[in-house]
């Protein structure tokens, strides 16, 4: 499905965060060539309901029934199809597995495929090779592709709250004994990486000067770099937050409960795909938000739900990830301004392009707006919280 020079490109842009521009404007302008245009090439629409009417008897669509023929009723549209990518197995990618395993999706007319690549450079990669359309990813890695070119919006929140854990070794008790350590994140350019830059920075300690990352693919991989001793402390999340306390180590901040707002994981697309194919964002985000609501209004079934795709039949854990999606997730999906703000002031102090850049330059809620101005929202919810 995901050709394989793509992936390969992926993994150097993962390894170095300079080489966003350099790897991103590469493929840009490979794909220009390769489809003829003076652009990226943007995803071809799906099928439009009126294109996939179907006259009965094989006629041609919106022609004439054949002289004598009898008048038939039109087969029904098919469904708009999209590929929808959820990057990591923790909570902030629940609105996704809700809205398909809820039949959401299907019952507003789209056909979503899920996947599951890992780590967000991969995916933005595989969003420029037309191999997916929304995935729910870093929104600081959004932003700092979108400076290099490839122009992602920000559509709807998985996550206004970082919902990582930073977990140390047991004689590690404070923040500041994190000084000349080694910190486990999954890769540079990751949501563990934002998550590591976050709390270093309420810590007011400095990446790489006094505290190092080491990349370590994925999150099990941290709590294993832990346990091996490779590593003096690592960016987790459910269950392996879980996992770690019970095995002794020590947990200096729960960033879900103690950081402040700072916008995780978001739904963001190619904004050439989002403008070139609203109706199919349009049913996206009305089963999205249904799917959300379901999951706040019936636990047992969310619950259900974490237990597939988390691959995890622990009670206590169960409990503690519903109880991080009531927290960080949305009844009404906006991407948080107040955290994109915080994290461009953070952004721009390595990073010149940002500079003046306002959360709406990235920031996409037409959609939501839609739903709530339509009665949508309120209809779902019964009383429009």
């Amino acid at each position: 499905m995901y050709p394989p020079g793509v992936l390969r490109t992926a993994a150097r842009v993962a390894s170095c965060p300079a080489a966003w521009g350099r790897a991103i404007g590469a493929l840009l302008l490979a794909l220009a060539a390769a489809c003829g245009s003076g652009g990226a090439a943007s995803p071809a629409a799906p099928t439009t309901p009126a294109a996939a009417s179907q006259p009965a008897g094989g006629g041609t669509a919106g022609a004439p029934p054949a002289a004598g023929s009898a008048a038939t009723a039109t087969l029904p549209p098919a469904p708009l199809k999209l590929v929808a990518n959820y990057a990591a197995r923790g909570s902030g990618q629940s609105g996704f597995w809700m809205g398909y395993e809820g039949g959401y999706f299907r019952e507003q007319g789209l056909d979503v495929e899920l996947m599951n690549i890992t780590s967000t450079s991969p995916v933005i990669q595989a969003m420029l090779a037309n191999e997916l359309q929304l995935g729910g990813i870093d929104a600081s890695a959004s932003i700092q592709a979108t400076v290099s070119g490839a122009d992602l919006a920000l559509l709807i929140a998985g996550s206004n709250h970082s919902v990582f854990s930073i977990i140390s070794q047991p004689e590690i008790q404070d923040p500041q004994q994190l000084r000349g350590k080694v910190m486990g994140v999954t890769r540079i350019g990751s949501a563990t990486q934002s998550a590591g830059l976050l709390a270093l920075d309420m810590w007011g300690l400095e990446p790489e000067r006094d505290v190092a990352f080491r990349q370590l693919g994925q999150v099990p991989a941290i709590l294993a770099a832990l346990e091996a001793k490779q590593v003096d402390a690592g960016v987790l999340s459910l269950p392996s937050t879980t996992f770690a306390r019970r095995a002794g180590f020590h947990e200096l901040i729960n960033l879900a409960t103690q950081g402040p707002e700072y916008p995780s994981i978001v739904v963001s697309g190619l904004r050439s795909w989002v403008n070139g194919n609203e109706e199919a964002m349009r049913r996206f985000t009305r089963g999205f938000v249904q799917g959300v609501h379901r999951g706040r209004t019936d636990k047992a079934w969310a619950e259900d739900v974490y237990r597939q795709y988390v691959e995890v039949d622990d009670a206590e854990i169960l409990d503690e990830m519903y109880a991080e999606f009531e927290r960080c997730c949305p009844r009404v999906p906006y991407v948080s301004e107040e955290g994109i703000a915080r994290l461009l002031a953070a952004l721009a102090k390595d990073e010149p392009r940002l500079a003046g850049k306002q959360p709406s330059d990235f920031i996409e809620s037409r959609f939501l707006r839609e739903l709530e101005t339509s009665g949508f929202i309120r209809q779902v919810m019964g009383d429009g919280t």
